[in-house]
């Protein structure tokens, strides 16, 4: 079943280079991340799809896991509020877990992670000194 849910809109200005910042609780585990900017030219740039791709997807899997964990049905989006606090822009995406990350939640987040320090890593070697970087920031969970 895919998770489809309407996603909250709001306008922000987009900078170039994309920046991304991962926050982890004191055990280390993620609890919520923000992307933002943009990457090369609007609409053709597989450094911002990649990225967003990996970003939005694991959005709609955190979705799908508290609906599913939870019985909260397709429709009630509402009630997945009470897990899951998200904000979706273009060049902008904000995401927190409402409580303590899970195991499932972990292996989620970790994976997008992997991901985005693969595209990192790969622009890295081309020496592109504005593409993608990834800020870890241990700090306590806002609840």
């Amino acid at each position: 079943m895919l998770l489809v849910f309407p996603m909250k809109r709001c306008r922000q200005k987009v900078d170039s280079g994309i920046e991304i910042h991962v926050y982890r609780n004191k055990e280390g585990r993620i609890w919520g991340y923000t992307v933002s900017g943009h990457y090369g030219q609007r609409g053709s740039s597989i450094v911002c799809a990649g990225v967003s791709v990996l970003a939005q997807t694991t959005l709609k899997g955190l979705g799908e896991h508290f609906m599913r964990s939870n019985g909260i049905s397709e429709d009630d989006v509402e009630s997945l509020s009470r897990y899951l606090k998200y904000q979706v822009a273009p060049g902008d995406l904000q995401v927190k877990l409402t409580g303590s990350p899970d195991e499932i939640t972990d292996a989620l987040l970790e994976t997008m992670l992997i991901g985005l320090y693969d595209i990192h890593d790969s622009l890295s070697q081309e020496n592109d000194p504005e593409g993608v970087h990834i800020y870890e920031i241990q700090q306590d969970q806002e609840v």
